[in-house]
């Protein structure tokens, strides 16, 4: 065994030493690419002028910024993340260089991970870098917009919070004491949280690779005040505290909060296949007050567990 250690920690050694060399020759290949014009694909010379006018104005800021941006383990990117910030697809990603990174028992096959080097050179190639500046400023604008959203819903929690804990205030606390007695009926939130745990233990289960599968309950008929009080603030019937992302608010929230019950509650025992699942820290709570429909998802953490059989 000691054997075996040693030789993969060697392993491991030489092969971090060859992904920092590899490191450095793609920075010195991506900065050759990117003056390359005939590197921007569909960008034409067109797109070249409209990219260089960009940065000349300011935006070009974004472009380098997400260029030599450094990302965690050496520069490794999920397939997840490689599709969201390099804006690339499926099917851009099948003839990119990747490496399997983690699987196992109880987690699943392993993750493709690229090179955030290989990723920009593959955008800009797809895009052109007028494109990719032009992507860039759309993903800053919506960035914006909702940072503005949470600092408006998390204004909006404070003066909650002050109007709640402003006894001296008759005023306040009569309005306070009015929309929680508007809020819901406590039994009935109490039901709900019930029936959604009870949802979330049938949901659970096993993806074909032999991970914990992720589960999500849909529930009708929500009204605005009992979403309010099922999230903990009773008194924001309005949902003025809520972050809304077009027809939807979402938040991510602690399962023991949501479900009010400690950990001991949100396991799960597979005795057939001896593991057992517990329900992830943190849903995601969504809810519609258009059709009043309230979504909670979430995932589950899956360890084994060992049983023993008596014999008399």
């Amino acid at each position: 065994k000691m054997l075996i250690r040693t030789k993969q920690k060697k392993n491991n050694r030489q092969k971090y030493r060859r992904n920092t060399k590899m490191n450095d020759l793609l920075g010195h290949e991506l900065r050759k690419a990117l003056s390359d014009p005939s590197n921007y694909g569909s960008g034409s010379r067109k797109n070249e002028q409209a990219g260089a006018a960009a940065a000349s104005t300011g935006t070009g800021d974004l472009f380098d910024d997400w260029v030599n941006e450094v990302e965690p383990h050496n520069g490794m990117v999920s397939t997840k993340e490689a599709k969201k910030e390099y804006f690339l697809t499926a099917d851009d990603l099948a003839n990119v260089r990747y490496e399997p990174i983690g699987g196992g028992f109880g987690i699943g096959p392993p993750t493709k991970c690229y090179l955030h080097e290989h990723l920009v050179k593959t955008s800009v190639r797809k895009h052109g870098r007028a494109g990719v500046v032009k992507k860039l400023e759309a993903r800053h604008k919506r960035e914006e917009k909702k940072r503005k959203k949470e600092e408006e819903a998390e204004q909006a929690r404070k003066r909650l919070k002050t109007i709640t804990n402003t006894s001296a205030d008759g005023a306040a606390a009569a309005a306070a004491a009015t929309k929680t007695a508007s809020a819901s009926d406590t039994q009935e939130v109490k039901r709900l949280r019930e029936g959604l745990l009870k949802m979330a233990k049938q949901n659970m289960g096993f993806e074909m690779s032999g991970a914990p599968k992720n589960w999500k309950i849909e529930v009708p008929g929500i009204s605005k005040a009992t979403f309010a009080a099922l999230m903990g603030r009773p008194t924001d019937v309005d949902l003025e505290s809520f972050v809304k992302n077009g027809a939807y608010y979402k938040e991510k929230y602690e399962a023991s909060k949501l479900f009010r019950t400690d950990e001991a509650q949100l396991t799960k025992d597979f005795n057939r296949e001896c593991v057992t699942q517990n329900i992830g820290p943190y849903v995601s709570v969504r809810y519609k007050p258009s059709t009043m429909e309230l979504s909670v998802s979430g995932y589950a953490e899956m360890y084994a567990t060992m049983s023993y059989r008596l014999f008399g």
